[in-house]
């Protein structure tokens, strides 16, 4: 009887280890978790619909960009700013940086086909020009406490007599500026 018992408490041991040793399984390593970030000294936080947006110029027929300097409609889009501290900065300027028109380096040159035409951003405040050149940014605008919309227009510009048609897409990348 006592052989019994042993072999019991013998086999009750051998499941528990066996028990063990599988659960061990259930600890594996089945990936990774990266985590990234920084702690930035910034008065504002671009908001995230802002970082990338993409701006639909729309189809402009080429009789409307019939003379040098001729522009379509203006097409509005916004950078959108939260968290600001005024106290940090009062104002805020936005510089863009894209390759520019061969013609008219104030302007966006564009690829996909159409020839004779630039794309030009420009402030809903006196429609001052903003260029791609750099350290060229837009007029200084007041910033609010909390969240701030800094608001422009972009258009097709001709930089020849007569425009070629074709597609105009341009990309360009944006610093805000803190004053």
């Amino acid at each position: 009887m006592e052989d019994f018992m042993n072999a019991i408490t013998t086999l009750k041991a051998a499941v528990a280890l066996a028990m063990a040793v599988a659960a061990q399984g259930v600890l594996a390593r089945d990936g990774t978790v990266i985590f990234n970030g920084s702690i930035v000294d910034a008065a504002c936080v671009v908001a995230t619909g802002s970082t990338n947006q993409t701006v639909e110029l729309g189809r402009v027929s080429v009789n409307t960009l019939t003379a040098i300097g001729a522009r379509s409609p203006g097409v509005s889009f916004s950078i959108k700013l939260t968290d600001c501290s005024v106290p940090t900065a009062r104002r805020a300027s936005v510089t863009f940086n894209a390759p520019r028109d061969p013609l008219n380096a104030g302007l966006m040159a564009v690829t996909g086909g159409a020839v004779g035409v630039g794309i030009q951003i420009y402030t809903e405040e006196g429609g001052q020009r903003v260029g791609v050149i750099p350290g060229n940014g837009s007029m200084a605008i007041p910033l609010r406490p909390g969240d701030s919309e800094l608001q422009f227009y972009a258009a097709y510009v001709a930089t020849r007599a007569q425009v070629e048609p074709g597609a105009a897409n341009a990309t360009a990348q944006f610093t805000v500026n803190y004053h």
